[in-house]
């Protein structure tokens, strides 16, 4: 047994409270019959998880209840955890520790050890910022003002004179109940007749509702630490997670308790009890509502209904209370953009006790009298709530982190800033709070995106997201919920499909989607058929390069490898695309390939054709082609030779998307003798003798690309002093074309110098007035514009564009592609029948490409192991070329 699987049986051991005595023999023997080191396994389990002492194992093991209090609060501040609410009867009356002291001790921590702000986790700082008052900059300033208070080390000044000596004025809400605190008769004398009636009303009747007391009563004998509060939730209840107000987003944790709050928040909503949310968590319900009850408490939450209802009749002073909770719940956001690695805005602000750093407009909210209701009566989150049903399940619209870092980049507005934070926290804004987003979408124009620069395309991506939402529920006519792809992914498998089969009829994705998606969705799913990892877009390319049989040059390269020279199928390309895992393609020029050595230290790189002085023209268009299916654009574009190979692998007319085409400016010819399958040879000699072999048992047809060289002497416009151009296009190209090995001229070595590549620029830039290339392309045009018999037998054609990369779903940044598939294609597509059927058709789809990642692992004479469905997509191990139309091994050349 695994060290891992020890701690893994003994903690459920714990958990279920087995003594010693009752453990299975083969885990005491683990533990090489040591009861000691049981109980030690006990003692930390339970300050981990913050136990309670009574009822649980740790009180038969370590005697002293008093002192296992006091470590498990040191431990939790070590930790940086949160104040722990659920033992607050304990810890409150007990060890008079109040959540400000808590906070307190933990600051003093962080300073005298010289930790950052950012080192709190997210919930811990925002709980801190709510009770305290200590966010960003006022850290950097008491941090600062240590350093400089002792400048020869004779002494350090005390960070307890520096911190507040009280906390601030919280929020509280008249359902949540009062709890007497530890009271000293020294206490007594300094709180007022009405506070002391109060305090002997909670100490003769217990706990009370917050709202059969006087409001200013019960805040000033909280800020003196004699009560605490509790937050308490039921079974029944129902929650509403608004827009995030002071969330500061510093980093994550990961401990147990932080990711059941983020799982909370990405399976709540209005219609599910907290009951529900426990049965799909699978996680106990007191569990559970000790995870709401902190929502609440932190104002991330709000309760719809509750079972805490009686007939008390609330106290007058909370009639005027609640302009003053609105007041205090309205603030700032707080940010921290290292999160998302976008840069950091600072915004200096005054509120009403506290300057605030990083922060990004404001967040009030107008009220009801106030509110526009803006041209949304076609949606149907203007339905009243009681028409709503539970039971009716929605669509959810699936995006990634990419959307919610547009939101928050650029001066959009400072409302939408706050629905994206929230969108990335929370991981899903519910169709009842679509309104609120949509007119905050509403207010970006892109106007105010001119003189931006690239800043102008997060404009355009709010702009299209809104206009998606708006035609998503008019064309559907059902409730859409946001969801994030990586929120989705943080639960598990079986946890998100309970999710989702209880909520959602179907799914669509934005795309593309550059999250992972480490499993297939269990419900339909309207975007990419496949599982993604870390190489998945770049196998992806070369799939749907070898399938179409059409694609500019690429060169897939394994982690290692090391170029000495630019490979041979970039020669006359001054620009290539560079594909790194982890980035954003660029664009490089061809001289630089070296530099592409240091990210082959990491990791594969792909690299492409993408231009000869120029990078490439790019067009997107939208599939299916066909009018059947709703959609009558783009038929010119359904005769593209890679589209119809294509269609016999992927399912273009019963899914949505958009190719993408580019125009390097050299002509694509496909490929000889189509296959399917890719064949692999370590010894190149044997792979050229096959193919000849294969060439010969067919007819010596004429083939286009026997007329790329002759077609060169066919243009008689060019002056005499290009006829030196001529030959080193001539020669390049037969380079290229594979027909001779190398140059007469080429050193004994057989490799190409590595000035080679930008010799046609160079000689293009002393003749501009003629465009060489766009000269061949129009001669080869006209030479096969008469040779429709040969392109038949030989089953491929030049072709002007070539196939760059194919998308499954809704493109948030193209208009045209975005209104074509949000008004034609979704409303035939999403039928009810094909619906049923998508599931099917994206696992064919899938098959076929975990086939040719198969494939492209091992050689011809390997034995080959199948890539299965939920595994996750291999690394490459061969450097594959795709040139002429399909996938070989790469000989170094």
């Amino acid at each position: 047994m695994s060290p891992r699987n020890i701690l893994h049986v003994v903690e459920e051991n714990i958990r279920d409270k087995v003594g010693w005595k009752r453990l299975p023999l083969e885990l005491r023997k683990a533990l090489q019959d040591n009861e000691k080191r049981y109980e030690k396994f006990i003692l930390d389990y339970s300050l981990k998880n913050q136990l309670r002492y009574r009822g649980n194992l740790v009180h038969t093991t370590f005697g002293n209840e008093k002192l296992y209090y006091e470590k498990l609060i040191e431990e939790n501040i070590r930790a940086l955890h949160l104040f722990p609410y659920h033992l607050a009867d304990i810890v409150a009356k007990g060890l008079r520790l109040t959540p400000f002291n808590y906070y307190i001790d933990m600051l003093v921590f962080l300073l005298n050890h010289d930790k950052n702000y950012d080192s709190l986790p997210n919930f811990t700082a925002a709980d801190c910022l709510r009770v305290v008052g200590i966010g960003r900059n006022e850290y950097l300033t008491i941090s600062s003002d240590l350093k400089t208070s002792s400048p020869k080390l004779f002494f350090k000044r005390n960070p307890y004179y520096l911190l507040p000596k009280f906390p601030r004025r919280i929020v509280i809400e008249p359902w949540w109940k009062v709890e007497v605190g530890y009271v000293l008769e020294s206490d007594v004398q300094f709180v007022s007749p009405d506070e002391l009636a109060v305090l002997d009303r909670l100490i003769d009747y217990g706990a009370q509702t917050a709202g059969a007391l006087d409001y200013d009563v019960v805040h000033n004998l909280y800020r003196k630490g004699l009560i605490y509060l509790d937050v308490p939730i039921s079974g029944e209840d129902k929650i509403s997670i608004p827009p995030l107000q002071n969330f500061v987003m510093n980093r994550v944790s990961g401990d147990y308790f932080e990711n059941l709050l983020y799982n909370v928040f990405v399976t709540a909503d209005e219609q599910s009890t907290i009951a529900e949310l426990s049965n799909i968590l699978q996680v106990p319900l007191d569990t559970v509502k000790q995870a709401t009850s902190l929502f609440c408490r932190l104002n991330f939450a709000r309760r719809k209904q509750s079972s805490f209802t009686n007939n008390v009749e609330p106290h007058e002073s909370w009639k005027n209370a609640r302009r003053e909770q609105q007041q205090q719940q309205t603030g700032r956001t707080i940010f921290n953009y290292h999160s998302l690695l976008l840069s950091q805005e600072s915004v200096e602000s005054e509120q009403s006790e506290r300057p605030v750093d990083l922060t990004i407009g404001s967040l009030d909210s107008p009220s009801p009298a106030e509110d526009s209701p803006g041209d949304y009566s076609n949606l149907s989150d203007a339905k009243p709530e009681e028409s709503r049903s539970s039971d009716v399940k929605r669509v959810g619209f699936v995006f990634d982190s990419t959307l919610t870092a547009f939101l928050m980049m650029g001066n959009l507005s400072p409302g939408l800033k706050t629905h994206a934070v929230t969108l990335f926290e929370v991981g899903k804004l519910c169709d009842e709070g679509m309104n609120d987003f949509l007119r905050e979408l509403e207010k970006v124009s892109i106007l105010d995106a001119d003189g931006e620069g690239e800043v102008s395309r997060y404009f355009h991506h709010a702009i299209i997201l809104r206009s998606t939402i708006v035609a998503l529920k008019s064309v559907l006519n059902t409730e859409l919920d946001l969801l994030r792809l990586e929120s989705l992914e943080a639960l598990d498998q079986k946890t998100r499909n309970r999710l989702l089969e209880k909520k959602y009829k179907f799914l669509i994705a934005a795309a593309p989607l550059s999250g992972v998606l480490s499993s297939p969705f269990s419900i339909p799913f309207f975007g990419q058929f496949y599982r993604t990892s870390t190489n998945s877009h770049i196998w992806s390319k070369l799939f749907y390069y070898h399938m179409g049989g059409y694609g500019p040059p690429s060169l897939l390269l394994t982690k290692g490898t090391v170029l000495t020279h630019l490979p041979r199928l970039f020669l006359g390309y001054g620009k290539l695309l560079i594909t790194i895992v982890h980035t954003e393609s660029f664009v490089l020029n061809s001289e630089k390939f070296a530099s592409l050595n240091e990210h082959l230290k990491n990791g594969c790189v792909l690299i492409q054709g993408y231009g000869i002085k120029q990078p490439a023209e790019m067009h997107y268009e939208v599939f299916p082609f066909d009018a059947a299916a709703g959609f009558d654009r783009g038929s010119e574009w359904s005769r593209h030779s890679a589209v119809r190979k294509l269609a016999k692998v992927l399912d273009v007319e019963n899914s949505f998307g958009y190719m993408t085409f580019i125009r390097t400016g050299v002509p694509d010819y496909g490929c000889d003798n189509y296959d399917e399958n890719v064949h692999l040879f370590k010894d190149h000699a044997k792979s050229s003798k096959e193919r000849k072999h294969s060439d010969t048992s067919k007819p010596d047809y004429p083939k286009p690309k026997a007329t790329r060289s002759d077609t060169i002497s066919s243009i008689t416009s060019i002056e005499s002093d290009d006829a030196s151009l001529i030959e080193d296009i001539r020669r390049i190209r037969d380079i290229y074309d594979g027909k001779v090995a190398a140059e007469p001229d080429l050193p004994e070595d057989d490799e190409p110098p590595v000035a080679a590549a930008p010799v046609s620029e160079r000689q293009l830039d002393a003749s501009p007035d003629h465009d060489l290339v766009q000269q061949l392309a129009d001669a080869s045009r006209n030479a096969d514009s008469d040779s429709d018999s040969r392109e038949r037998l030989s089953g491929n054609r030049m072709e002007e564009w070539t196939l760059l990369d194919v998308h499954f779903g809704i493109p948030l940044f193209d208009v045209d592609c975005n209104t074509s598939i949000c008004q034609h294609v979704i409303r035939k597509l999403c039928s009810e029948d094909n619906i049923a059927n998508i599931r099917e058709v994206n696992s064919k789809m899938e098959y076929c490409y975990l086939k040719f990642i198969s494939q492209c692992l091992y050689y011809e004479d390997e034995s080959m192991e199948l890539v299965k469905p939920g595994k996750l997509v291999p690394k490459p191990r061969i450097n594959l070329a795709f040139e002429n139309g399909k996938i070989i091994s790469w000989n170094g050349k």
